[in-house]
Parts: C-alpha cells; structure tokens; sequence
C-alpha cells in the first residue's frame, strides 16, 4: 500500500502548522500565542517569564522544500523588525509533524548558503531551503527558551 500524497489548501496549511507550534510551545509549559490577521509581523508572540518575549515566524511545508521569502524581506541586519526565530514544519506522508528551530542569524547564514551568496542583500525572486539544509536544527526547542545571553553560546557551540 502506498502513502496518500498530502495535499492541503497553502492557508490551511499555514495555520495548520502556526497551531501545531503554539501546542507544542504550551506543552513545553510556555505561554504562547498566535498573532491573527493578514498583515501581521510574526506569527506567534512566546512570553518569557522575565517579562521579555519571543517572536516566531513559522513556515509549513509537507514536501521537502520551504518557501522563506527571506532575502526580500530581511534583507537588512539592522532592522529590529524581524522574527527571533523560525519553526519550519516538515509534514510527512504519515501526517507526522517534524520542526526544526532557527534564530533570525541561523535562517539567513542557512538561505545564504542556498542562494551560494557572500553577503545578506535584497535579492528578486522568491527564497527557499530545503528539508536537508536545514536537518541539524531538528527539536532544537531550547533556543526560544534561553536567555539572550545563553542563546548565543548556544549558537556557538
């Protein structure tokens, strides 16, 4: 018997995966929650019981490719308008949810590396990564959790 190619409607798979994040950030004993609307800036707000919070961009995809948009719309380091981190949701044949948990640093050094570019730079087109360049950061939950500090010694190991 063979596995059902999944096929899903792009906004419901979206929210699908923006969800199934928030679920497993509560499970983790985290308050989260998703930001609603159309134009919204990140997906889902984490807050950190220092008072400071985590913004989280969530990108879904059930084959092995993730359409980032990231060079058209973070093209600039400097800008404090950007996600802390991202969850990229692989969904696979077996309806099994995998993520893998990217800071803001570790997204554009790895669409970088997809794009075979030196620099960060406004690019035309549209940025993806594949499941297998981004595989290393697979349940790497901790991110969110850790202090500013702690986060980037963690980077560095």
């Amino acid at each position: 018997m063979t596995k059902a190619k999944i096929q899903v409607e792009k906004q419901r798979l979206g929210m699908a995966g923006e969800y199934s994040v928030c679920a497993e950030l509560l499970k983790r004993g985290h308050n989260a929650s998703i930001t609603m609307g159309n134009a919204k800036a990140v997906d889902i707000v984490v807050f950190m019981q220092d008072n400071s919070y985590r913004k989280i961009e969530v990108k879904t995809s059930c084959n092995k490719r993730f359409v980032t948009g990231f060079f058209q719309k973070y093209y600039d380091r400097t800008k404090s308008l950007h996600p802390d981190f991202w969850v990229l949701v692989h969904i696979d044949e077996d309806y099994k949810s995998h993520y893998y948990i990217l800071t803001h640093e570790e997204m554009g050094n790895a669409q970088m590396k997809r794009n075979e570019m030196d620099t960060w730079e406004r690019i035309v087109g549209c940025d993806n990564v594949l499941l297998k360049d981004i595989e290393q950061f697979e349940d790497r939950w901790e991110k969110i959790y850790e202090t500013k500090e702690n986060a980037e010694t963690l980077e560095r190991e």
